[in-house]
């Protein structure tokens, strides 16, 4: 049986505003990226990953001109602390690139379990374009 198909919600494009600071020593990179909306930056993702060879193709794409933002919704299940998990709506976020590329730059989980994936992407795309960033609209999750 085919899996439905997972709605991506899109808007822009925006202009791309990038930071990053390598640490050769350990292997990492430390990556911000933000879109000017409505004249306003807009952080998307902040997240510490691996130096390695996949660095300088983020980059390029970043750098490559206005992309898309793209929202996912998709369901989470969480450890619970009494029994059986719990299911959580969560929001991948990314961008599709001037140059084709398309990053998943951040996952993030609701805290209303009783609310479904797709209508927190709704939520979380449309906060964003508000100005909003991902950790004020979930937790943060490490994948």
């Amino acid at each position: 049986m085919d899996t439905p198909a997972i709605p991506v919600f899109l808007a822009g494009p925006f202009p791309v505003l990038q930071h990053h600071k390598l640490d050769e020593d350990v292997f990492e990179v430390e990556l911000d990226v933000a879109l000017l909306i409505s004249g306003l930056p807009s952080i998307i993702a902040s997240s510490i990953f691996p130096l390695d060879e996949t660095w300088e193709r983020v980059l390029a794409a970043l750098r490559s001109g206005d992309a898309r933002l793209g929202v996912a919704g998709v369901p989470h299940p969480s450890d619970s602390d009494v029994g059986e998990p719990m299911v959580y709506p969560s929001a991948f976020i990314g961008l599709e690139c001037a140059n084709g590329e398309r990053l998943v730059l951040s996952h993030i989980r609701g805290l209303d379990s009783t609310q479904d994936a797709e209508s927190y992407a709704r939520e979380v795309i449309d906060s964003v374009l508000l100005g909003h960033s991902p950790e004020e609209l979930g937790v943060t999750i490490d994948d």
